[in-house]
């Protein structure tokens, strides 16, 4: 019988790391997630903001032809 109770013992004990450890995967991954989403942000909007400075620069190119 003590054996037995050991046993599951063990094995409980197993099963709280282990569902520790999945959480804490989970945790890290979202946070993850969301950092390599706001890079993803930032590059956009740098991009959006280098066009925009691109199409004035022409704008500009072309009211001081004129």
């Amino acid at each position: 019988m003590d054996e037995i109770r050991e046993f599951l013992l063990a094995i409980f004990a197993v099963l709280v790391f282990v569902v520790i450890g999945f959480v804490i995967r989970r945790i890290l991954s979202s946070i993850s997630d969301k950092i390599n989403n706001s890079e993803v942000y930032k590059e956009d909007t740098l991009r959006v903001l280098e066009e925009i400075r691109d199409e004035l620069k022409q704008l500009n190119k072309k009211d001081t032809s004129k």
